[in-house]
């Protein structure tokens, strides 16, 4: 179903950024006239590639959601997010420097935001880099603006078995039911698999 509308939200996406706006003000004689206004603001360009490549990331189009991530890039240079989707899919191809320099490098740009902080130590602990890992977890659950701290605690019992920390695995699980934790792979922090 979600492959269905990636065609639809593409042409949406599209459409938006192709549409310039119209103003319409009064000239000196009293004459309404017509203005086009400029294209949107790069972080804004750069939000909508990045926003498709997470789109593709998701049905496993990894080529195609690199190549938005490149284009977000080309137009902001600074823009984190990209950064951070970037070191998902690398991480996803096995491009695990690569995606260790995009997580740090989204990290330096945004260094409170608690996405960056749970993909990196998601990405740390599947590195077997546990300790980081677990720390850069704690910094997203521990941000009070962070959506979803469930999510950030599901991934730290299952970093904390991996790591041979049973306790602490069972602790970190039972936060994150007590958050709403729904996620199928945290069903248990013996869950098999690569940690998700």
């Amino acid at each position: 179903m979600m492959r269905d509308l990636i065609p639809a939200l593409i042409l949406v996406l599209v459409f938006g950024l192709s549409v310039t706006a119209c103003t319409t003000t009064t000239n000196l004689a009293g004459v309404p006239e017509a203005k086009a206004s400029t294209k949107a603001p790069p972080e804004n360009r750069a939000r909508v590639h990045t926003e498709l490549a997470a789109l593709y990331y998701q049905q496993g189009s990894l080529k195609t959601a690199l190549a938005e991530i490149d284009t977000a890039l080309r137009i902001d240079t600074d823009y984190a997010p990209a950064y951070d989707m970037r070191g998902l899919v690398r991480m996803q191809l096995g491009e695990n420097r690569e995606a260790a320099g995009d997580f740090q490098r989204a990290i330096g740009l945004a260094p409170s935001d608690p996405d960056f902080r749970n993909n990196y130590g998601l990405f740390l602990c599947e590195q077997g880099d546990y300790q980081a890992g677990l720390a850069q977890l704690a910094q997203a659950w521990s941000n009070p603006l962070y959506a979803t701290p469930a999510l950030a605690y599901e991934n730290a019992s299952r970093c904390a078995a991996a790591s041979g920390n049973q306790t602490l695995a069972n602790e970190y699980y039972q936060k994150s039911q007590r958050l709403g934790g729904t996620s199928p792979a945290a069903r248990s922090p013996q869950a098999s698999g690569p940690i998700r």
